[in-house]
């Protein structure tokens, strides 16, 4: 029997994660592979040629092609889609959503990635219990969604959700966008690693080294060492929770969410270790009224939350889950 199938592509600075699924939110079946180190074209070329492969796979089975969704990283402009500036691609001004289209010859969604996570958590992850939710990912960078009253918040030209460039200490350390204490310069993966760096220059970390099985050290060998109890790892990832919680509670105060859902590589690695300090220091300086009720808690959609988020985007209707209808 013929079904109706979504495809899904969710580009990152490492890896391109496609996949084709069904309106009820199942992921039938997907594929991954790094991202190309080219210029934009090169990548949007692969991206689309991942497409036309899926397109090709949902005709051999007699289904019908509901529509496609790509998840990009940001900034992007809203709606047109133009990724400006981005600091994890490299790419100054590249008008996705207009050369993809091009490319297949027919209308594609395209959305900031942090944005489709937010969609994919709301429909897929809350089965739309809440109508005001937070998406915050925790991986090599730091960026997040915004759902209020049900809708995709983008803000005035799509600059929305930059949770990750929110100043929580000036004197801190230096961010890639070239200021100082962003959230992403001192709680994200690539903070987690430079943090561990300085750690071992200073001839100590040796139990979190001692569980990597290779040069690079990062969040699992720190997740790894501090399950064993190792003070230094346990250290560094409380002051980790900290940093997190105080850019959780910022935007508690700003938007009185009900719900703030963490994913990313990060989170989902270290798990309660990192949930519990987050959720004690909003705890203790939110205000009564912000915390009151308020969930924290890590996503159950893992690393495929990007999908999940462009198979919402299509079967529940673009136009009509945005704060802005004309797409």
């Amino acid at each position: 029997m013929s079904r109706e199938v979504i495809i899904g592509v969710d580009l990152g600075a490492s890896k391109i994660l496609s996949g084709i699924g069904t309106s009820d939110g199942q992921i039938l079946q997907k594929t991954k592979q790094l991202t190309p180190h080219g210029n934009a074209s090169s990548v949007i070329d692969l991206i689309a040629d991942n497409i036309l492969e899926w397109i090709k796979i949902a005709e051999a089975q007699h289904d019908s092609v509901k529509g496609i969704a790509v998840a990009v990283p940001g900034p992007v402009t809203y709606p047109g889609a133009v990724i400006e500036d981005s600091p994890n691609l490299g790419w100054q001004r590249v008008e996705f959503k207009e050369e993809l289209s091009r490319r297949l010859g027919r209308p594609v969604v395209v959305d900031k990635d942090t944005n489709l996570a937010a969609l994919g958590e709301y429909h897929f992850g809350q089965d739309r219990k809440y109508t005001h939710l937070l998406y915050l990912t925790v991986s090599t960078g730091v960026g997040g969604g915004i759902i209020i009253n049900d809708r995709l918040y983008h803000g005035w030209r799509g600059g929305g959700g930059e949770f990750g460039h929110m100043v929580i200490d000036a004197s801190g350390a230096e961010c890639s966008c070239g200021r100082r204490g962003c959230l992403e310069a001192v709680a994200s993966g690539t903070a987690v690693t430079k943090q561990i760096e300085a750690l071992i220059k200073a001839g100590r970390g040796q139990n979190i080294t001692a569980c990597g099985c290779g040069s690079a050290v990062g969040a699992p060998e720190l997740g790894k060492a501090a399950r064993k109890g190792d003070p230094e790892a346990l250290k560094l990832i409380k002051e980790l929770g900290q940093n997190l919680g105080i850019g959780i509670a910022n935007l508690v105060h700003l938007f009185n969410p009900q719900i703030v859902v963490i994913g990313g590589g990060v989170m989902i690695g270290l798990g309660d270790l990192l949930l519990e300090p987050i959720k004690e220091y909003v705890g203790e300086k939110a205000f009564p009224l912000h915390r009151r009720d308020l969930i924290i808690e890590t996503t159950t959609l893992g690393n495929d939350i990007g999908l999940y988020g462009c198979i919402a985007a299509i079967a529940h209707g673009y136009k009509e889950i945005c704060d802005l209808g004309d797409v």
